[in-house]
């Protein structure tokens, strides 16, 4: 599985690194995930890790040619091999907390390192970057280290450096909240303090007021959903940033899976969000077996999505009997791609495992929309909550008016007038 996924997306990837070390919270989450199912688990893992190195590619390309990179919060090397793989910089420095993390991407990778610190005052790099990358830390601080992190590593850019960091919208919280940010002590990792590393949700607002702290000047751009379409990325740098191009990569999912007399019969639906998808692909092994550029109306993914022109987005096709070989053990991999070339895999693994893939998803998904929806009424309730202590603090301040030597003069003035 890891191999078809490798296979027409890295170049050279059979000299591809693919060590993990057994401490990498990364893998352990994608078990746990995937309810022990180790090959799932590690093809996750790869393909994450593939997302990641797309996105920071795009983004590079903003500037051209990038001569230091530092990867920072980059626990065992998740995106490491594919920097170092792909030759993304001149030179790429890796730094985390975990200093089991930084032994293993030096013997591995042969990076530079740097073993990082809880406070940010004391995190010494020994020169600036033009690019920093920074996934899933500030989606863990608490207020008081948030700023400062955010802060520190803006000081590390050179005068036309990205800083890139990611975050959890306010709109992924369990709860409504009104500072600006959210934090909850609790996380993924196994070794972390969860008061100094736990859960954060922060709205965009928040973010820029950061920002706009540290120097009023800088440039800030927000990508929202832009990893792994969960969390928010943030581009900010100290000089403009004129040539953002915007990355636009597809949706979808697969609804359906019949096994009918013509073949394997697949349903899902697919987006490019603000444009219809190019197309929708079915490979076993690296071969497509079929493919459909026909799309349907879907009024209930263009409100999922949030977008109308997510309307025609429905999809079908058929996989032969003939061109399948075995359910058990061939790779299927399902793709919908932009007109770009943008791709996004809706599912590899096999047929076999296809079959409960759709309804597993179909729960998940009802799950985020109920989460979604939960924390709209969250939201709700505080907005009545607040009305209602607003009605009870009026009706309080007019029963004292009412008890006035005043309102009671007012009373007895009214009553005279309405006899006369």
């Amino acid at each position: 599985m890891v191999d078809t996924l490798l296979r027409t997306r890295v170049p050279r990837w059979e000299e591809l690194n693919r060590a993990i070390d057994e401490r990498d919270d990364m893998l352990d989450f994608a078990i746990q995930l995937f309810e022990h199912d180790r090959d799932r688990a590690l093809t996750s893992y790869f393909q994450n890790a593939i997302e990641q190195f797309r996105l920071v590619r795009h983004i590079a390309s903003w500037r051209g040619h990038i001569g230091k990179m530092l990867d920072f919060a980059s626990g065992y090397g998740r995106l490491t091999r594919l920097l170092v793989h792909e030759h993304l910089a001149d030179e790429v420095t890796v730094s985390d907390i975990l200093e089991g993390g930084m032994e293993f991407q030096a013997e591995q990778f042969g990076v530079r390192t740097i073993l990082s610190t809880t406070n940010p005052e004391n995190f010494v790099a020994p020169e600036k970057y033009d690019l920093i990358f920074v996934a899933s830390l500030f989606t863990h601080l608490p207020a008081s280290t948030f700023t400062a992190w955010l802060r520190r590593l803006a000081e590390l850019l050179t005068p036309a450096g990205l800083l890139v960091f990611t975050v959890h919208d306010e709109s992924l919280a369990p709860e409504a909240f009104d500072d600006g940010i959210r934090f909850e002590s609790r996380s993924e990792s196994r070794v972390l303090d969860v008061n100094d590393y736990g859960s954060t949700w922060v709205t965009e607002a928040y973010v820029r007021e950061q920002v706009a702290a540290i120097d009023a000047a800088f440039a800030c751009i927000r990508m929202p959903r832009a990893l792994a379409e969960w969390q928010d990325v943030y581009v900010i740098s100290p000089s403009p940033i004129e040539n953002a191009a915007p990355r636009r990569v597809p949706r979808g999912f697969v609804d359906q899976l019949e096994i009918r007399d013509a073949g394997v019969y697949l349903r899902g639906w697919a987006t490019g969000i603000t444009e219809k998808a190019d197309r929708v692909d079915v490979r076993l092994g690296d071969v497509v077996v079929a493919t459909t550029d026909e799309f349907g109306p879907r009024s209930d993914v263009a409100t999922f999505v949030g977008v109308e022109t997510a309307t025609d987005s429905s999809w079908h096709l058929t996989i032969p009997h003939s061109a399948i070989r075995s359910f058990r053990y061939e790779v299927v991999t399902v793709s919908t791609f932009t007109r770009e070339g943008e791709e996004r895999i809706l599912f590899l693994g096999t047929l076999d495992s296809l079959i409960g893939y759709s309804e597993r998803e179909k729960a998940r998904h009802l799950e985020q929309r109920l989460a979604m929806q939960s924390q709209e009424l969250a939201s709700i309730r505080h907005d009545l909550a607040v009305v209602a202590h607003q009605r009870a603090e009026l009706q309080a301040e007019i029963a004292a008016m009412r008890q006035s030597r005043f309102w009671k003069m007012r009373d007895a003035w009214f009553a005279v007038k309405s006899k006369f």
